[in-house]
């Protein structure tokens, strides 16, 4: 009955090493998921960013076109 008993919890033993090999697995498959996202999101921002900045310097383009456009017609209204 002894020798059984040890054999029973060997086995057992080995089982939860496996289990937890399996699971250790999952667990960085889930890292590498979440390493990649997060990569993913980084590279987003990027992107965000450089889109506001783009937006900013049209923005500013604008105004500026607007400020050129004003100044050629009051040079247009002075020599007419």
């Amino acid at each position: 009955m002894d020798n059984e008993m040890k054999l029973m919890v060997n086995t057992i033993i080995d089982e939860m090493g496996r289990m937890e090999e399996r699971i250790n697995k999952k667990f960085d498959k889930i890292d590498n998921h979440f390493d990649k996202l997060d990569q993913r999101l980084e590279s987003m921002q990027h992107e965000i960013n450089a889109c506001k900045l783009e937006r900013d310097s049209v923005g500013l383009l604008l105004k500026k076109i607007d400020e050129l456009e004003s100044r050629v017609e009051e040079l247009e209204k002075r020599t007419a």
